[in-house]
């Protein structure tokens, strides 16, 4: 019998096996041949390069990638009010990568740094399923979003025990949950272990709950020869 697998939603540092599923988070500019890409991964210009490229430029990238069937989901990709890189620019950036997921079915993993009031107008405007990674807001923007029918992505907040995010977890629906390493270089089992404590879950409903959120979201990506070593 083949044991549930841990997935890891977003990550830097993939480490894949029968016991661990993670699903990296490209940036665009770093494929150089999409073809080559022979596992299931996200990708999109972050936030913090929307300045190092040209708008059709960043299209034709797009364009490209999107033969790649490995390609489920498009992120990360969003605001960040604390990084360098222009506002007006980051927004031109959202929009074009936002407009491709919506032409092309695929679900949108969202960057926000200080930004939800601007980001809320476009989540409450999507047309794809949309997963907020490294969240980490209180209950009452969490229980807007829940209504809005966003999926949370949760990460090193539960290592740090941040007492807004103990909170907002409380209110999460398990059908609305992914867990995620990021650049952490935490391991995803940690991770879950943390969910577990937190939640009151058995470790194993948790893998379970997740799973079926990755299969519901992904169908056709859970297969074996996708997650060698």
């Amino acid at each position: 019998m083949i044991k549930t697998p841990f997935i890891d939603i977003h990550t830097h540092h993939p480490v894949n096996s029968e016991e661990i599923h993670s699903v990296p988070s490209l940036f665009l500019q770093d494929i150089a041949s999409p073809e080559d890409v022979n596992f299931p991964f996200s990708a999109a210009v972050h936030p913090w390069h929307a300045e190092k490229f040209e708008i059709a430029e960043i299209r034709g990238m797009l364009e490209k990638l999107i033969t790649n069937k490995n390609l489920i989901a498009i992120g990360e990709t969003g605001l960040d009010k604390g990084c360098r890189a222009g506002y007006q620019r980051q927004k031109e950036l959202f929009e074009l990568q936002l407009g491709f997921a919506e032409e092309n079915r695929k679900p949108l993993i969202i960057h926000a740094v200080k930004s939800w009031n601007d980001l809320l107008y476009y989540i409450k405007r999507l047309k794809v399923p949309c997963i907020l990674h490294g969240y980490s807001e209180g209950v009452t923007l969490t229980k807007e979003l829940i209504d809005l029918g966003c999926y949370f992505s949760l990460g090193g907040s539960l290592l740090r025990s941040s007492p807004r995010i103990l909170e907002a977890i409380q209110i999460i629906p398990l059908t609305s949950l992914f867990l995620e390493t990021d650049d952490s270089g935490k391991s995803i089992i940690e991770i879950y272990h943390a969910a577990s404590k937190i939640t009151q879950l058995p470790l194993e409903t948790l893998k379970i709950q997740i799973y079926k959120n990755f299969t519901d979201l992904f169908p056709g990506y859970i297969q074996t020869e996708y997650f060698k070593d």
